[in-house]
């Protein structure tokens, strides 16, 4: 069980401010580790439908102090300290998990195509790629989406919600991949290049459009 001082340092304001409305399973504590994550991830499917949802990650809880507790991984600092970047975590589950992104370890495999995931969680959504499954519902235009980050996203369409603010000209958006796309304005920073001329783009849209002038001329 955590340290109930780590849940006490997530206040009630906080924990607040990060409810959504949504649910999910507790983290499970470091033991028999894919063993214990797997049969957190059965649980979660079957029973996570309602409760309380972190604005944080994403993770669902099915009660509020479920999620209380889990909101102290979101604080700085913690008694578990990965031994190869120093990083620190309040959950030695947390850490557990954490670890796999030095190891390279997959322990979750897709049974229909094979592919590998380091969280079982990962795999769960993955899943709904080939399942078509899509249980997160807007409850102002009734879309659907597979993951419920998705849809906490989407709800902005309709709320007008723009949290995520540009430090450069004050420009805001409502998703944290459109503000890293529009820093490439300020940073000149151009990550797609192309193989066949060499020329360099900020935009993944722009570089798909540009791969076609090849394509066509290959024609």
């Amino acid at each position: 069980m955590p340290d109930s001082k780590l849940a006490a340092g997530v206040g009630a304001e906080q924990a607040q401010q990060l409810l959504v409305g949504e649910a999910f399973s507790l983290a499970v504590p470091a033991g028999d580790a894919v063993q214990d994550e797997q049969a957190s991830s059965k649980e979660t499917g079957r029973k996570a439908r309602r409760g309380f949802n972190c604005g944080e990650c994403g993770q669902r809880f099915r009660t509020e102090s479920g999620l209380r507790d889990h909101l102290a991984s979101h604080t700085e600092g913690g008694p578990h300290s990965c031994g190869v970047c120093g990083k620190e975590f309040s959950w030695k589950w947390h850490l557990v998990r954490h670890s796999r992104i030095h190891t390279g370890e997959k322990p979750f495999k897709c049974d229909v195509c094979g592919k590998m995931f380091a969280e079982s969680g990962h795999l769960v959504k993955h899943k709904r790629t080939h399942t078509g499954e899509k249980p997160y519902k807007c409850g102002e235009c009734g879309k659907k989406f597979a993951v419920s980050s998705h849809l906490v996203t989407h709800k902005r369409i309709h709320t007008g919600e723009k949290p995520y603010k540009c430090d450069a000209c004050g420009k805001a958006f409502s998703d944290s991949s459109a503000l890293l796309v529009h820093k490439r304005v300020h940073t000149g920073e151009k990550p797609y290049t192309c193989d066949v001329c060499g020329r360099a783009f900020s935009h993944s849209a722009s570089f798909a459009r540009h791969k076609r002038i090849h394509a066509a001329k290959k024609l």
